[in-house]
Formats: structure tokens, C-alpha cells, sequence
């Protein structure tokens, strides 16, 4: 009977024990379950109510996204811009700068040009000369530009005429006595001799009686050659330093206030100074000439200009 008492007090207090440990047993917080799970769910992206994805394939898909957005705004520009181009044209200038550095390299202060040196460079030449050729003159082109590809265009093609056919002692030595009815000079898809330019393109429609220092002839007496480029930026500033060098050049124009002595081209080409030779002369000498003066003509001389 005892026995059975002791039995029964030692099963009580191994209940007690085993629901006091069930009791204070420990459990996984709340918020450690989300640590634990929260770098699953960064790498899961719910996409609908059955699908997911991971997050590396989920950037290339917007990646790709991203791409035929930009593709499709470059097309829709390009589209845009074909149109407008197609509408409006496109406005090209020619680049005068090959041709400014040639004559600076070759062409003296004094006017004297290097046609030896310009012989070796024949390619660079006629390599502007198809740039010139390729940008010819438009109707919204303003006159100094137009202007100032006439005169690079014909320079140029004088002294490749002449670097081409060097040494020479005139340029009368070359096609038979008349380089200037030679047509060899290509504009657009035109051809053109030197005299056509001058004579049937520039001179009967620019008011500008000054062209006749920017033609360059190649001759000793003729205006000495501009060390440079004519551009229609500064156009004006250089027609009126080439007419006042070439007025008071005294080999040129001799110039008194009761008589001068002045070039053929005055002569040959009186209807293009419009006010008289008179007039033309004085902005540019301090010699007050009398409007009696006496004129004369000095024989012209053809000797190349080398």
C-alpha cells in the first residue's frame, strides 16, 4: 500500500515536470522567421498569381525593355529627321581652308607664286577642286559667298592649269595662246573655261568692280594673287586690301594729280567701273587727282608671275 502511494506521488511529479517543460519550451520568434525568409523574398518577383521569376532575369527582361524603347525613339527620330531633311534640304558650304593653306605655303607676300611647289601638289589641288566642284553655289547663298567660291574656283584653276603644265614662261604658252577659252572647270554639272566664269557668270551679275584684284591671271602685271582664300566672312576687307596694294603698286599704276598711268584692265574692262576709273582709284591713294586728269595705259605685261 505504501509502495503504490510512492508510485503514484513519483508519476505526478514526472507529469508536472514534462508540462512545465512543454510549456517553457522555446519558439521561433516572428521576427526571426522574417530575417529568415526576407532574402528569399528579395529574390522573388511575384509576376501574377502564379508565375514568378528571379530577379537577374527580371532585370534583362527590363533591360531588353529598355533597348526597344531606344531603338524605337532612334528610329522615330531618324524617320523624323529623313522628313525634314527631305523637306527642307541640306544647306552644305564649300571648305575653303585646303586652299588657304596652299597659297600661304606658296605664294609670296609680294604675290610671287612657287609654281614648282605647287607642282608636287597637283593632288591636293584637284582634290579641292572636286570639293568645289561637289558644293556649287545655291539660290539662298548670299553674294560674298557666292563671290568668294567664284574666285577660289578660278584661282585654283589657273594655277593647276599652270602647275600642270610647268615650267612654263607665260600662261599664253598654254592652249595655244588661249588658257582662258579652255573648258576644264567643273562646277555642279557644268563645265566651264576661265573666261566663262569671269565673263558670263560673275561680272555681269555682281556689282562689284573690285573682282578684277581677286581673278588672278598669272601675269606679272596683273593684281598679285591673295596669299590665302577669299571667304565671305571677310570678304570685303580683302578686295579692298588687294585694290589698294594693287593701285599703289608703282609698277602697276603710277598715279600724279595731273596724270595717271594705269593698267590695261582699265582699259579692257572701263564699262565695269561704272563712277569712272577716276573715282575708283581715289579711295585708295592719298594723291587728290584731278578730275582732268590726263589717262594712259601701261603695256601689260605677260610674263609669268613666279
Amino acid at each position: 500500500m505504501q509502495k503504490l502511494a510512492l508510485l503514484l506521488v513519483i508519476l505526478f511529479i514526472g507529469c508536472s515536470k514534462t508540462k512545465e517543460n512543454k510549456k517553457n519550451e522555446i519558439k521561433p520568434s516572428n521576427k526571426i522567421t522574417e530575417t529568415v525568409k526576407e532574402p528569399i523574398r528579395e529574390n522573388i518577383i511575384q509576376i501574377d498569381s502564379t508565375k514568378t521569376i528571379d530577379s537577374t532575369e527580371n532585370k534583362l527582361v527590363i533591360d531588353s525593355m529598355k533597348i526597344n524603347v531606344l531603338r524605337d525613339t532612334v528610329l522615330k527620330e531618324i524617320t523624323v529627321n529623313k522628313v525634314s531633311i527631305k523637306k527642307e534640304g541640306i544647306k552644305i558650304r564649300p571648305d575653303h581652308v585646303a586652299w588657304d593653306v596652299l597659297t600661304k605655303k606658296y605664294v609670296s607676300s609680294k604675290g610671287k607664286v612657287n609654281y614648282n611647289g605647287l607642282k608636287s601638289e597637283l593632288h591636293t589641288i584637284d582634290a579641292y577642286l572636286l570639293h568645289l566642284q561637289k558644293t556649287p553655289p545655291k539660290n539662298d547663298w548670299s553674294k560674298n559667298e557666292k563671290l568668294a567660291y567664284w574666285f577660289n574656283l578660278y584661282n585654283a584653276a589657273t594655277i593647276h592649269l599652270i602647275a600642270s603644265s610647268y615650267p612654263v614662261k607665260s600662261i599664253r604658252d598654254i592652249n595655244g595662246g588661249k588658257p582662258w577659252d579652255q573648258k576644264f572647270i567643273k562646277s555642279g554639272n557644268q563645265i566651264y573655261s576661265l573666261n566663262e566664269i569671269e565673263n558670263t557668270i560673275v561680272r555681269p551679275n555682281f556689282n562689284e568692280p573690285r573682282l578684277h584684284v581677286a581673278f588672278n591671271c598669272a601675269a606679272v602685271s596683273c593684281p598679285k594673287l591673295l596669299k590665302g582664300a577669299f571667304f565671305s566672312s571677310k570678304l570685303n576687307r580683302q578686295l579692298t586690301t588687294l585694290a589698294n596694294a594693287w593701285v599703289n603698286d608703282p609698277t602697276k599704276n603710277k598715279v600724279t594729280e595731273n596724270s595717271i598711268e594705269i593698267s590695261k584692265i582699265f582699259e579692257w574692262y572701263g564699262i565695269d567701273f561704272k563712277k569712272g576709273v577716276i573715282s575708283f582709284i581715289k579711295p585708295y591713294t592719298t594723291i587728290d587727282i584731278k578730275e582732268n586728269a590726263a589717262i594712259t595705259y601701261l603695256e601689260y605685261d605677260w610674263k609669268l608671275n613666279d
